[in-house]
């Protein structure tokens, strides 16, 4: 025998040995266990094989997703408490009642083996539940993004653009504020002339269908949102939309509007607010369009010059316009709301776990997207009465 033949020849042994093991380990493994192993690897290729976006967009975005939220919306906003609250506390308090009661029940001896058959049913449920959260929502984080959708160009984003857009937003506030803050209109009917717009927009950017846009709830755990700085979040088991109680009336309009956006299929934070603040700003109503501006407001910086005198001689010819008292006392008043109610801790904590998922769904901005809703305003061109344009197919 040849060096090179008793080389292969040990390989070629080992390969049938481990074969029939994995033959043999299968042979044990009961039916169910193969299902549960089935569940994690179909959840594991999901959440690490990129799907085409194109598909998802027809196919999905546009054809499953809109027939489940038009069918699972009515039957989740009939009931009068959010449905979220129920999940989020069975979840809390039944995992580690599982868990505790298993492990006391398997007494010494038996709870390390008892312990790994645990994380592995807990991973299988985890399985499951992404799955679902995929199939009600979450493929929507692979569709097209607006900036391939619209005439979206990255050289309109300078500093003359970020500082027009800036004070265009002054201006409208300056505007609207008489009209928009004279006498507050009651909630169901803005909703009903949001509603209007927001559907007008999400034609325009390519949703075949509108969407079931119930009211907003409130949620037990409201605590916690203001405490965490969440205003508030749209839950994908049940296409229902959380607000914040403490979120003050001319806050609103834009919130819901955002959270509308996610309803929509508009995954990503950038595109829910550009969705939200084009439905705002779109409106009839002047109060809508005063929380849509408003909003703007909070998300355009004043862009710095390149230098100190650059600045002084920019602002020297071109000073920058001042809100209104008025309009500065809300600022002010949703700065206190917010600093009234934040815990630190509870923020920080809460923003870097939705950084991570968020960063698990291929948004690689993380919660920095939120930030980028200026940059796709400025970078995209609109029609007049601010209709996005499309880019030429």
């Amino acid at each position: 025998m040849s060096r090179a033949e008793a080389t292969v020849q040990p390989d070629e042994n080992a390969l049938r040995l481990n074969a029939a093991r994995v033959l043999q380990l299968i042979k044990h493994l009961s039916a169910r266990s193969i299902i549960k192993l089935t569940i994690i690897a179909v959840a594991l290729i999901i959440a690490l094989v990129p799907m085409p976006a194109a598909l998802v967009e027809r196919f999905y975005s546009n054809g499953l997703y809109p027939k489940l939220q038009s069918l699972l919306a009515p039957v989740a906003n009939s009931i009068p408490f959010a449905f979220i609250d129920l999940f989020i506390i069975a979840l809390a308090l039944g995992l580690p009642a599982w868990w505790a009661r298993r492990l006391m029940k398997a007494g010494r001896g038996r709870r390390l083996k008892t312990l790994g058959r645990l994380a592995f049913n807990t991973a299988v449920a985890a399985s499951i539940a992404f799955l679902i959260f995929q199939l009600l929502w979450g493929l929507n984080y692979a569709r097209k993004p607006l900036a391939a959708k619209l005439d979206f160009d990255e050289e309109r984003l300078t500093p003359e653009a970020i500082r027009g857009l800036k004070r265009l937003a002054v201006e409208r506030l300056n505007a609207e504020y008489a009209e928009g803050r004279a006498a507050w209109p009651n909630e169901k009917d803005w909703r009903e002339q949001l509603h209007w717009s927001f559907d007008q927009v999400t034609s325009e950017l390519g949703n075949a269908r509108s969407i079931k846009a119930e009211a907003p709830k409130s949620s037990v755990l409201n605590f916690y949102l203001a405490a965490t700085g969440i205003e508030g979040f749209m839950n994908p088991f049940g296409y229902e939309v959380i607000l914040d109680s403490e979120a003050l009336p001319f806050e609103r309009p834009f919130l819901l509007a955002h959270e509308w956006a996610h309803l929509a299929g508009f995954a990503d934070e950038a595109e829910a607010s550009f969705v939200g603040l084009l439905a705002c700003l779109r409106s009839d109503s002047a109060a809508i369009r005063y929380s849509g501006w408003l909003a703007l407001y909070q998300f355009t910086p004043w862009p710095v010059t390149a230098s100190t005198e650059d600045m002084q001689q920019a602002l020297r010819f071109d000073p920058p316009p001042r809100p209104l008292p008025e309009v500065i006392a809300d600022l002010k008043a949703i700065r206190e709301r917010v600093s009234r109610h934040r815990n630190n801790f509870l923020s920080r904590a809460q923003w870097f776990v939705y950084d991570g998922f968020l960063k698990a769904n291929r948004v690689r901005a993380g919660i920095g997207s939120y930030g980028r809703v200026v940059r796709l305003i400025a970078g995209t061109r609109f029609e007049s009465g601010w209709i996005p344009a499309r880019r030429a197919e």
